[in-house]
């Protein structure tokens, strides 16, 4: 199987940022993608432009693209739909404080899982490419990458596709290798 690349786009209805794995056989051709938020489906055309992509070898360092990172809840009863990029070097992720006159949010992911600590964990980009997902020593229900409950002084890489778990809340992984809207890829 060849390499795959992730691209961000935008939703057309509501803007809500995806990533869309893309191959080097969708060049030059529409892919349908779709909406988990609104549930828009729609075509995008896949630029023969995007073919340098897949010749860079990551083993050689310093050729890859920037990369993004995307997380999404998981709706349940605790927690609506939210999506989050990612492009800063350290985000902290936990639940809404909104007490006090003085209010400030000091957390950058917010959601308002009350199973969730105010400052629950941690995601930090490493290099261009990698990121990777910690607990936080307030955490007070731990943190689950995949299932697997991480030691309080664990760091994990997360890679696409990737799941973790804070209080009731899960996050889905999508890591884009570049940032473009919809309309970038008509052009």
């Amino acid at each position: 199987m060849g390499k795959t690349i992730n691209i961000s786009i935008s939703c057309p209805q509501c803007t809500t940022r995806l990533a869309l794995p893309v191959v080097e056989s969708d060049l030059g051709r529409q892919k349908q993608g779709g909406c988990p938020k609104c549930g828009k489906k729609f075509n995008i055309p896949i630029p023969v432009g995007l073919a340098s992509k897949f010749e860079s070898d990551p083993t050689l360092g310093g050729n890859e693209a920037e990369c993004s990172l995307l997380i999404g809840t998981v709706p349940n009863v605790h927690t609506a739909y939210q999506s989050f990029e990612l492009t800063s070097e350290y985000y902290t992720i936990g639940r809404k404080n909104n007490s006090g006159p003085q209010y400030r949010p000091d957390v950058e992911v917010v959601t308002g899982d009350l199973k969730m600590s105010r400052k629950h964990a941690a995601i930090r980009k490493k290099g261009k490419t990698g990121f990777t997902l910690s607990q936080l020593p307030t955490a007070k229900n731990g943190v689950f990458h995949n299932g697997i409950r991480l030691d309080a002084d664990e760091e994990v890489y997360l890679a696409d596709g990737d799941t973790f778990r804070l209080g009731e809340t899960t996050f889905r992984v999508s890591i884009a290798e570049q940032s473009m809207s919809s309309d970038d890829l008509t052009r």
